[in-house]
C-alpha cells in the first residue's frame, strides 16, 4: 500500500512536468520531419509522423487542462507555483504546431475547426496565467513576449490551413480580382503574398488568348525551332521562372484551364531545358507545391508572415535571456530546470528554419527523394508470395492481414524518374513533329487521347493484330499488357537486361502499382478486384509452380482455350501474337512504346486534387508525368473540361495520320 501511495505521490508532483516535456518532444519531433515524408527509404516511419501530428494537439490541449486543475488544487489548499503558469504559453506555441501544417489534404478543409480550437484555448490559456499569475516582474515579461509569440504561432495555423484550401486556390485562380476597395489597404498589405504582385502583372499582360489553330501552329513552331540551351544558360531560367510557376501550378491543382498564350510560354521556357534540368525543375516544383500545400509557406510568404517568421524567434530568445536573469529563488528546481529546457528547445526550433531551409532546399533537390522514385508491383510476384509465402506472411495469424502484407510491404521503388521522362520527352516532341499538324488542330486531340494506338501505327508488322487489346476499358488494357508483357519478360531468349527492356518493365509495374494501390489515380472508375480476379485465375491453373519464371512458363504452354477468367484469356493471346514476331527488339520497342503512352493518358486524366493528396502520402510518380505533359503543351483534365474554342469535327484516332 506504502508503494502505491508513492507511486500517485510520484505521478501528482511529475505529472504536468512529463506532459509538458512530451508536448515538446512532440513538436521537436514534427518540426524535424521533413525528410520522413520525402525519403523514400524513409517511408514507413511515416506512421510515427501521423501519430505525432494527430497526438500532438491534443497532449498540449491535455496538459493546458492538467495546469488548470493542478493549480484550482493548488489554490483551494492555499498556494500556487508560479514558475508552471510561464509553462502556459508555451503549450499555445505547441498548438500553433511546426512549420508542417498539415498531415493531409483534408486538414487545409478543417481549418474553421482549428480557428475555433485558437479562440477556446487562447481564451482558457489567458484566463489560467491572469487568476493564478503571483511571479516577479522579470518573468511575467518573459510570459508576456512568449504569449505574443504563442498567440501568433497559434493563429498563424488556420490562417495556413485555410490559404492551402482548395476554395481558396481556386478563388486566387480566378481572371478577375477583388475590387480595390474592398479590403483596406493595410489588411491587403499585410495578408498580400509578396509573389501576388508578380503574379498580378503576369496577368495584367495575358489577357490576350489565342484561338486553339493559333496555338497549335505557334507550339509546333516552338518544338520544331527551340533548342537546348547551355548549362549555363539553363541554372540563370530556372533561377528567372522560379517565382512564376505558383499560379499555373495553383491552376492545376483545381482542374481549371491555362490560356494557350500562358501554355507556349511555358513551353518556350521548358523546351530549353535537357532531360536532367528539366527533371530538376519538376523536382522543384512538386517540392514547392508540396510547401505550399503541407506547410505554413504560404501564410509565410505574406507580408507579415514574413515580418512576423524574422521578430517571432528573437522574442523568445529574448524572454530565455529575461527568464536567465530572473530571480528564481524558492522555486522547484525540478521546475526550474524543466522551464531551462523549454525555453532553449523552443529558441532552436524558432531559429531553426533560417539554418535548415537552404540545406533543405539543397538536399530536396540532391537526394534521391521520391520525385526521383518509380513504385513497382507485380502480379505474378504477388501470386508466387501466396503460393510460398515469406517469413512476415506466415508470422501474420489472420488471412486479411496477410493479404495486406502482401499487397502493401512488397512494393517497391526503382531510381527510374529521370530515364522514363526522357522517353515521355521524346514521345511528345515526335508528337509535335511528325503527328500533329499546324493546319489541322484536330490532330492536337487525337494525340492527346492516344493510349499505345500511335505505337502500333508506327509498327505495321505488329500493329494489326494487336489494336483489339486497346479497345478494352482502360483497367483491363493495364491488366492484360501487364501479364503479357511479364510472359514476355521471363521467356525471352535474348537476356532479360536490355534498356527498353527494363524501361518496359518499371513502367508496367509501376502501372499495375496505380490499379493495385492507388485505383482513382489510375483512371476514374479503375476496377481494383481486377487485380485479385487475375492472380486468382492464375492460381487455378498453377500446380507446383512458386516462381515468376515458371508461372510464366506454365501459362504459356496452354492452349488459348484451356485459359479460363476475365483478364488471363486476353493476356494470354497477346503474350502469343507479341512472341510470334520474331525480331525481339522491335518486340519490346512495342511494349515500351504503348507502355509509355498509356503512362501519359492516365496522368493526364487525373484529378489535380489526386496528385496533391499523393504528395501528403509520398508522393506519385504520376505527378511528375502531369507536370510534364502539361509543360510539353499538352492538356491535362482541367483544359478538357473547361475546353475553349472546341473544333467543330473531330476524326477517330486510327485514322489519324502517322
Amino acid at each position: 500500500m506504502g508503494l502505491s501511495d508513492a507511486t500517485v505521490q510520484w505521478w501528482d508532483e511529475w505529472k504536468l512536468r512529463l506532459l509538458v516535456l512530451c508536448s515538446l518532444s512532440v513538436q521537436f519531433f514534427l518540426n524535424f520531419s521533413f525528410w520522413v515524408r520525402i525519403w523514400p527509404r524513409l517511408r514507413r516511419l511515416r506512421v510515427l509522423v501521423w501519430m505525432a501530428h494527430i497526438g500532438g494537439d491534443a497532449l498540449a490541449i491535455y496538459a493546458l487542462a492538467t495546469l488548470f486543475n493542478r493549480q484550482k488544487q493548488q489554490t483551494a489548499d492555499g498556494g500556487s507555483d508560479a514558475l508552471e503558469l510561464i509553462w502556459v504559453p508555451f503549450l499555445l506555441i505547441h498548438l500553433g504546431g511546426p512549420e508542417m501544417s498539415a498531415y493531409s489534404l483534408e486538414d487545409n478543409e478543417l481549418w474553421k475547426r482549428h480557428a475555433l480550437t485558437l479562440v477556446s484555448q487562447v481564451a482558457v490559456a489567458l484566463y489560467i496565467f491572469c487568476k493564478w499569475w503571483s511571479g516577479q516582474k522579470m518573468l511575467l515579461q518573459a510570459a508576456v513576449l512568449l504569449f505574443v509569440v504563442g498567440i501568433l504561432k497559434f493563429g498563424e495555423k488556420p490562417w495556413a490551413l485555410k490559404k492551402a484550401s482548395f476554395n481558396t486556390m481556386a478563388s486566387k485562380s480566378l481572371s478577375t480580382p477583388r475590387e480595390e476597395g474592398s479590403l483596406p489597404p493595410c489588411w491587403k498589405w499585410c495578408t498580400s503574398d509578396c509573389t501576388d504582385f508578380a503574379s498580378a502583372k503576369m496577368k495584367e499582360e495575358d489577357q490576350s488568348n489565342l484561338s486553339i489553330e493559333d496555338y497549335v501552329k505557334e507550339a509546333k513552331g516552338l518544338v520544331l525551332s527551340t533548342g537546348v540551351q547551355s548549362e549555363s544558360d539553363q541554372k540563370t531560367e530556372v533561377v528567372k521562372k522560379i517565382p512564376d510557376a505558383t499560379s499555373y501550378t495553383s491552376m492545376m491543382l483545381v482542374d481549371l484551364s491555362t490560356r494557350y498564350s500562358l501554355r507556349l510560354e511555358y513551353l518556350r521556357y521548358f523546351l530549353t531545358m535537357d532531360d536532367k534540368n528539366g527533371h530538376d525543375l519538376l523536382r522543384l516544383w512538386i517540392l514547392n507545391t508540396f510547401n505550399a500545400l503541407y506547410t505554413k509557406r504560404a501564410s509565410a510568404s505574406t507580408c507579415f508572415g514574413c515580418c512576423s517568421g524574422l521578430l517571432l524567434p528573437f522574442l523568445v530568445l529574448a524572454s530565455l535571456v529575461l527568464f536567465a536573469k530572473s530571480d528564481k529563488d524558492g522555486y522547484n528546481e525540478e521546475d526550474i530546470t524543466v522551464s531551462y529546457i523549454l525555453f532553449i528547445c523552443t529558441v532552436v526550433i524558432q531559429f531553426a528554419p533560417f539554418l535548415c531551409v537552404p540545406c533543405t532546399i539543397w538536399g530536396a533537390l540532391n537526394i534521391a527523394t521520391w520525385q526521383d522514385m518509380v513504385s513497382q508491383h507485380n502480379l505474378m510476384l504477388f501470386c508466387a508470395r501466396k503460393k510460398q509465402p515469406t517469413t512476415l506472411m506466415k508470422r501474420a495469424t489472420l488471412e486479411c492481414l496477410r493479404e495486406y502484407i502482401n499487397k502493401q510491404w512488397y512494393t517497391w521503388q526503382e531510381p527510374a524518374a529521370l530515364q522514363i521522362e526522357g522517353l515521355i520527352r521524346q514521345y511528345i516532341q515526335d508528337g509535335w513533329k511528325e503527328y500533329i499538324s499546324d493546319n489541322d488542330p484536330t490532330t492536337y486531340r487525337r494525340f492527346n487521347n492516344l493510349r499505345g494506338q500511335r505505337t502500333l501505327l508506327r509498327h505495321p508488322q505488329l500493329g494489326p493484330q494487336l489494336g483489339w487489346s486497346l479497345d478494352l476499358p482502360f483497367d483491363e488494357i493495364v491488366l492484360v499488357w501487364h501479364i503479357a508483357t511479364d510472359l514476355c519478360f521471363h521467356t525471352s531468349s535474348q537476356g532479360q537486361s536490355g534498356v527498353t527492356i527494363q524501361h518496359a518493365r518499371q513502367i508496367s509495374n509501376y502501372m499495375i502499382y496505380l490499379l493495385f494501390i492507388c485505383p482513382e489515380m489510375l483512371m476514374p472508375g479503375t476496377r481494383q478486384d481486377l487485380f485479385i480476379i487475375a492472380c486468382d485465375d492464375i492460381d487455378r491453373i498453377l500446380t507446383d509452380q512458386k516462381d515468376p519464371p515458371s508461372i510464366a512458363r506454365r501459362i504459356l504452354l496452354m492452349e488459348h482455350g484451356e485459359v479460363k477468367g476475365v483478364v488471363l484469356p486476353n493476356a494470354h493471346k497477346l503474350a502469343k501474337e507479341l512472341m510470334a514476331h520474331p525480331n525481339e527488339e522491335q518486340r519490346w520497342k512495342v511494349i515500351q512504346g504503348v507502355w509509355v503512352e498509356m503512362l501519359c493518358y492516365s496522368a493526364s486524366r487525373c484529378r489535380g486534387y489526386l496528385h496533391a493528396k499523393s504528395l501528403g502520402e509520398g508522393g506519385e510518380f504520376l505527378t511528375n508525368v502531369w507536370f510534364l505533359w502539361s509543360l510539353m503543351g499538352m492538356e491535362i483534365l482541367g483544359d478538357k473540361i473547361h475546353i475553349q474554342n472546341q473544333p467543330l469535327k473531330e476524326e477517330g484516332i486510327m485514322g489519324a495520320p502517322v
